[in-house]
């Protein structure tokens, strides 16, 4: 049907003007452990997950670099079908000549390939790299000081289930299709981080063993930023096979200006200029703040709020936009379907700035070694069992309002290989099996893990991939 490929097409060329993201990863140990990083991050890696733990550096100096290896979290993946259904449905078939062609789908593979899509299909691209983290101890009574550069890349995207069935089975007479839930949000973030923490167990050492606050300033750089605010179309196919369509469109862009795009609606020629030091179409500001403690030996105790704050994009935002109804009664007319071609297309202009939320989100934790707790001879090595519950406040990209709970372990069996599992619930993801290891020696560190094991061991049967790798000097 042509009005479907039209408004694919109007929605591709959206998302090819963008790219997206914006949270504070979790480093691949806490990954690893089923990403409690609030009580599981230290050293440089606590900078954007609870600043606290950073007062409780062994380190006088901890270095994160893109040497040898870079520090990268790095997800995509869907809800509902596997890179194997992604492949059979969409990859193509070679006809008899060798040619790549489109799979032929009866009824029956029609009725399989929809049973796979709910009321919300998400799909999610999410990418986070440390380009550079440093953090100093300066002494218990001085506190410890820290700085990190994140480039922050992500896209979620909500499919309606009606956009699939029109797509697969065309319009059916009497019915109504709504692409109301239709969601696509995207950014692509810069933020420096700031951070101060400090021992404070002098205030309560009658309650805790040690005690430390910390607090992250964050300056954000916004590159690129876009979002479907509305798309209140309706698709009605009439009893007299006239289609009546009734649209509402809205979207918000900002991109640098050093990426040089060039719209229809501005005439102006623009230069472009790819740097690593991109001009930024937003600007903002953001704060981490918390807490931790060592009850004594074997517990101990962490909070932490993370990115509270937004970013303001106000260097040349572009709305995109179009309404009204139109009614097609001969779909075989090119002359109508031209003009819903020209009808359909939103309209551009440059807007009024508008503003974006971090992912502001609630962390604790709980940390139990042990080893410590049983006899020293009794248990080989040192084993820390973590509990963690994450809750984010608004559903912003790379957030969520879907609690996660997750238990982890690590166990050293020797302290230069340290093994590490862990079990979440909720969260994007529901139930998720996570695993890593590292190699920790006295002057360099580097970890692996996955967020879902099981994803790795289901190959192309799983829906999501994801692999996180961190890196640190110490000295």
């Amino acid at each position: 049907m042509k009005y479907f490929i039209c408004v694919f097409l109007i929605l591709s060329s959206l998302i090819t003007a963008q790219s997206g993201g914006t949270i504070s990863f979790p480093d691949a140990r806490s990954v690893a452990m089923g990403s409690p990083n609030a009580i599981t991050s230290t050293g440089v890696h606590s900078i954007v997950a609870n600043p606290a733990n950073l007062a409780f550096q062994k380190s006088t100096v901890e270095i994160s670099t893109l040497f040898p290896i870079p520090s990268i979290n790095a997800f995509t993946g869907n809800d509902f079908m596997s890179f194997n259904d992604l492949e059979y449905y969409f990859g193509g078939v070679n006809d008899a000549n060798g040619n790549l062609v489109g799979r032929y789908l009866d009824s029956s593979e029609k009725e399989i390939l929809l049973s796979k899509f709910g009321n919300k299909n998400n799909i999610q691209f999410n990418t986070a790299i440390n380009l550079f983290s440093a953090s100093v101890f300066a002494g218990k009574d001085i506190g410890s000081f820290g700085f990190s550069i994140n480039d922050i890349i992500g896209q979620k995207t909500n499919l309606p289930k009606d956009l699939i069935d029109l797509g697969i089975n065309g319009n059916e007479i009497g019915r109504a299709y709504s692409l109301a839930d239709f969601q696509l949000s995207t950014s692509y973030l810069r933020e420096y981080d700031f951070t101060y923490a400090r021992d404070f167990s002098y205030l309560l050492d009658d309650i805790f063993k040690s005690f430390s606050a910390g607090i992250t300033f964050k300056v954000v750089n916004g590159f690129a930023y876009s979002e479907i605010q509305k798309i209140n179309t309706k698709i009605s196919t009439l009893e007299d096979h006239s289609i009546l369509i009734e649209n509402d469109f809205k979207a918000k862009i900002a991109i640098s200006p050093d990426f040089g795009i060039e719209w229809d609606f501005d005439k102006s020629k623009k230069k472009q200029n790819i740097s690593p030091f991109l001009k930024p179409a937003g600007t903002g500001f953001g704060i981490n703040l918390g807490f931790a403690a060592q009850i004594d030996s074997i517990w101990g105790l962490a909070l932490s709020i993370t990115d509270i704050g937004s970013v303001n994009w106000n260097t040349d935002p572009v709305t995109f936009e179009s309404k009204g109804s139109f009614l097609i009664t001969d779909i075989i007319d090119s002359t109508l379907t031209d003009s819903l071609n020209k009808y359909l297309e939103p309209t551009g202009h440059y807007s009024d700035g508008f503003s974006s939320s971090l992912p502001t989100a609630l962390r604790l934790g709980a940390s139990f070694r042990l080893d410590k707790f049983l006899d020293k001879g009794d248990f080989p090595g040192e084993m820390l069992i973590v509990f963690g519950f994450n809750q984010g406040f608004n559903n912003s990209l790379n957030n969520t309002t879907v609690p996660l709970f997750a238990l982890g372990f690590e166990w050293k069996p020797a302290s230069i290989i340290p093994i590490r599992s862990g079990f979440t619930f909720g969260g994007f993801n529901g139930f998720a099996w996570s695993f890593g290891f590292g190699i920790d020696t006295n002057i360099f560190e580097i970890n692996f893990a996955s967020a879902d094991i099981l994803s790795v061991l289901k190959g192309n049967d799983t829906k999501i991939a994801q692999f996180t790798v961190g890196t640190r000097w110490k000295f």
